[in-house]
């Protein structure tokens, strides 16, 4: 009896402990890391957000970046864009981009080309015309000689104005690119700007600038019972020039889950007293109405909102922090929201402006002295001055005023060109000159045929032009009327990338189309308090006892399962009708740990029901899961180690080029093909592999065991498979397995770096990480800059020995590392190098030093014969380059020699 006693007091006893240790457990941040995967998959089986249609990406994309040339691009471009959307009614401009320094300034080419190329003809025409005048009449006697000072004296003074006049209209051709890109925010009217949200004081900031941030970026109609919770200390403000232009400004900072993934935001923020809005959240409120933001409770309420027509309140719910959840969209960036890049916004500029070049190149046609009154052409002309002269008058008043008149003159622009254009004067010059030249000397007839051709060209040019930007314009205004736009950089070379629940890799610009669309649909999500979590893993491990407590061991087994699936499918329901997540994975498992325990502890008791159990829980469940909930083993643990080790990046030239020649069977074949080959010569050299990348290998040497000669070796295996490679290429291209060769870059490194398990209790990694891992990840790309393959670090260099033929480049900057660095290339063993290549490096050192001595023509002239030697040197042709541009434009005087690298 008391054997049956102690036996019921550890069945009762079970439910309890569980309950209790997952109720705990529910409480670990780690363990709530867990629990985020479920809230994900629940997200996943949640039907999709629907998506404004007023939302539109204008993406600074890879065919902005290849069109238009490398970020940061001069502010300018920005600025036309701006007017470009204000042409076409967009209702929003939130730049996801700062702008807390200054730029260079830059030439206006179309007013260069353009209306100040006109005026120098036009000075110029009427000197010369008056010129030829005065000495035809000298010359006939219609002047006498002693009056020809006095005409003299009438061209001098109009030489004189003309000076004048044109050094007054030679100051537009500099542009300005801060101011111009602040007064285009104005001119456009709703453009919002970043702020940058610190943990410290930023003490540097000036009064004034702080001024116009506190008085017209924070927002005033907030209500809050105590002042809000919030972390950062100040912010980085936009210089003035953009700060006092732009109509208001929000933060960009978004709070990153413990597992790296982007669900939840604040929406309001408060220092010294002031408010401030997310920066999507701060346009979106101005567009709403400027409503109340009243908290209540976990509540965030914004009263008397003007939405799609209607006034309405409306309630956005916050978690225990104060933030709201984000409603992603399931879908990529690619593929959520409306998109339009940026260069759609450039290229319609660039095509008036090559519209109104053809019409200046058509008006200077003779033919138009067969037509009798003024030359047509001038009208479309004079229309596109007037509407040059009204840009710039609202760019510098910013008046709605100003900003309407310059939108009809724009308009009366594409009204003369059209009315121009279809005149028939296509047809009536050439029938003109037809005639002409049948009256005209036979040996001038050519001269009319050329003529006419020519003209016939400049008018087709001009009506394919026009037609094309009224395709634009219409192409444009469907997508940006009434747009909220968002703009930001997302070609391939960015890293402002984040992991949202369902993308690894997610531009972060999308974040704030998916902020604004998460208010506009109100389609939110909540959760419940951990302890509700906690509360409901205690209750449920007991409930699942007293149901089952009484049941033979199979039906335990079945009704445990079914309750934990239950479970499970209760509070998917919940989350599906109404939003609300309520924590499932410390419940669920809870529910089916305690179950399961108490089933196995029955089978343990009872002697005779042990067989069966067995047999009943290999049907039901894995061994691993078995064994895990019985035997509870130790988790792995995360963390790592400093080591002095050496670091590896590679990365193959052009793949996706090459990916996306080959099916997907093809290019499986030949990644493993390649990655095999180079793999093993990083294990055959006691590297260790890290993880790939698609075609990228990251590696590391002298780690997890350690060895003295880790740079020596990662030098020897980079230079070993770049003799590899060539060996594959020629079996890829013998098989046709790739349309082009496959070339790898290397970059290396030696430094202080953290290497062990890192990541999260449910999936780790043996990796590494630290600045020195990201300067060989750096220094691989920037091979791209040098021409070069294999690029190393001075302690690289230094550490692997004398047994490598190298070759010096440049100390730089790299993005993301202040420390300069000196670059050497990895060439190839000595041992391999004959004369002749020990000769070309050695005088490659000598035109690098003159080059180091700012003799930029000596060097020119030096790295010219070396590259006439040697074609495919991809260094020496970077190092000409940069001499020749050196030598059109020297650095500062200052400068210390070391180059910032802007690309990564």
């Amino acid at each position: 009896m008391a054997k049956k006693k102690k036996s019921s007091l550890i069945l009762f006893a079970i439910p309890v402990v569980v309950g209790c240790v997952f109720a705990l457990l529910n409480l670990l941040t780690a363990w709530n890391a867990l629990e985020l995967r479920v809230y994900d998959a629940f997200l996943g089986f949640k039907p999709d957000v629907a998506i404004d249609p007023s939302l539109v990406l204008l993406d600074v994309d890879e065919e902005s970046i290849v069109r238009t040339g490398a970020w940061p691009w001069p502010r300018g471009l920005m600025a036309r864009g701006l007017e470009t959307m204000a042409e076409f009614g967009a209702a929003t401009a939130v730049f996801d981009i700062e702008y807390i320094e200054r730029s260079p300034m830059s030439a206006d080419q179309e007013y260069l080309k353009g209306p100040l190329k006109d005026e120098f003809d036009g000075l110029f025409d009427e000197v010369g015309s008056n010129v030829a005048s005065l000495f035809g009449a000298l010359a006939s006697g219609n002047i006498p000689m002693k009056d020809a000072g006095e005409y003299g004296d009438m061209l001098l003074e109009l030489l004189q104005d003309g000076k004048t006049e044109l050094y007054s209209a030679t100051g537009k051709v500099a542009i300005e690119n801060d101011s111009y890109l602040g007064k285009a925010m104005r001119l456009f009217g709703h453009a919002s700007v970043t702020l940058n949200l610190q943990d410290q004081r930023i003490d540097v900031i000036s009064p004034e600038l702080r001024a116009i941030a506190e008085t017209k970026f924070s927002y005033p109609n907030i209500l809050a019972a105590t002042p809000i919770r919030t972390v950062p200390k100040d912010f980085l403000i936009p210089i003035m020039d953009v700060a006092s232009m732009a109509s208001g400004a929000g933060f960009t900072n978004v709070t990153i889950d413990p597992d790296g993934v982007r669900r939840r935001i604040r929406l309001v923020e408060e220092i010294d007293g002031k408010r401030y809005l997310q920066l999507a959240f701060a346009p979106l409120v101005k567009g709403l109405g400027n409503p109340d933001i009243v908290f209540e409770g976990k509540q965030l309420v914004l009263k008397g909102a003007k939405l799609k027509g209607k006034v309405t309140d409306i309630t956005i719910p916050l978690d225990e922090k104060g933030q709201m959840l984000i409603r992603w969209p399931k879908s990529t960036y690619e593929d959520s929201f409306t998109h339009v890049s940026f260069y759609r916004l450039l290229e319609y500029r660039q095509n008036e402006e090559n519209l109104v070049s053809n019409l200046r190149s058509l008006r200077t046609i003779e033919a138009w002295a067969l037509v009798s009154g003024s030359n047509p052409a001038d009208a479309p002309l004079a229309a596109w001055d007037a509407e040059e002269t009204t840009r710039y008058a609202a760019l510098e008043s910013g008046t709605p005023q100003d900003k309407a008149t310059w939108l009809e003159t724009k308009a009366h622009f594409k009204e003369e060109t059209a009315a121009f254009l279809s005149a028939g004067w296509d047809s009536q010059i050439p029938d003109l000159l037809d005639q002409a030249k049948a009256y005209a000397d036979p040996a001038e007839a050519p001269l009319y045929d050329a003529l006419k051709e020519r003209f016939s060209g400049l008018y087709r040019n001009c009506t394919d032009t026009f037609a094309l930007t009224e395709k634009q314009a219409a192409a444009l205004r469907e997508k940006l009327s009434g747009a909220f736009c968002v703009l930001g950089w997302t070609a391939t070379a960015t890293t402002d990338m984040g992991v949202n629940p369902f993308n690894k890799a997610y531009v972060n610009v999308g974040t704030h189309a998916a902020v604004a669309n998460t208010i506009l649909q109100q389609d939110f999500l909540d959760e419940t308090p951990v302890w509700v979590g906690s509360l409901a893993s205690f209750l449920l491990a007991i409930v699942v006892i007293l149901l089952i407590a009484r049941m033979s061991t199979l039906y335990q087994i079945l009704v445990g399962m079914g309750l934990t699936l239950v479970v499970v499918l209760v509070n998917y329901g919940i989350f599906h009708f109404t939003g609300t997540y309520t924590y499932t994975f410390a419940p669920t498992l809870s529910t089916f740990g305690s179950f399961l325990i108490y089933a196995l502890t029955s089978f343990l008791i009872s002697e005779r029901e042990k067989s069966f159990l067995r047999k009943a829980f290999g049907t039901y469940l894995s061994g691993d899961v078995i064994n895990q909930i019985i035997e509870n083993p130790d988790m792995l643990k995360l963390g790592g180690q400093k080591k002095w080790i050496t670091a590896m990046f590679t990365d193959v030239k052009g793949f996706s080029t090459i990916s996306e020649a080959l099916d997907p069977e093809s290019l499986v074949k030949l990644l493993n093909l390649y990655l095999s080959g180079m793999s093993d010569i990083v294990l055959e050299n006691r590297g260790t592999i890290d993880k790939y990348e698609g075609d990228a290998i990251i590696s590391f040497f002298g780690a997890p065991l350690s060895f003295q000669e880790h740079a020596r070796a990662a030098c020897l295996a980079a230079v070993l498979m770049k003799k590899k490679e060539a060996e594959l290429n020629k079996q890829f291209m013998a098989d046709k397995l790739t349309p082009n060769p496959l070339l790898t870059r290397i970059g290396l490194n030696t430094g202080d770096m953290v290497v062990g398990n890192m990541g999260t209790v449910r999936k780790m990694d043996y990796t590494i990480m630290g600045n020195a891992v990201n300067l060989a990840a750096r220094l691989e790309g920037v091979n791209k800059q040098y021409g070069s393959w294999i690029l190393a670090s001075d302690a690289t260099k230094i550490e692997a020995g004398d047994d490598f033929m190298t070759r010096r480049f440049d100390r730089v900057r790299v993005v993301g590392i202040n420390t300069p660095v000196q670059l050497w290339e990895i060439v190839g063993l000595k041992a391999d190098a004959d004369d002749k290549l020990l000769d070309f490096h050695d005088r490659f050192e000598k035109a690098h030093q003159v080059f180091d001595a700012m003799d930029w023509a000596k060097a020119l002239s030096m790295f010219t014969a070396l590259l006439e030697e040697k074609p495919t040197d991809g260094p020496s042709a970077a190092y000409r380059k940069r001499s020749e541009e050196f030598i059109k434009k020297a650095p500062v005087a200052d400068w210390d020699g070391v180059f910032s690298l802007n690309e990564k």
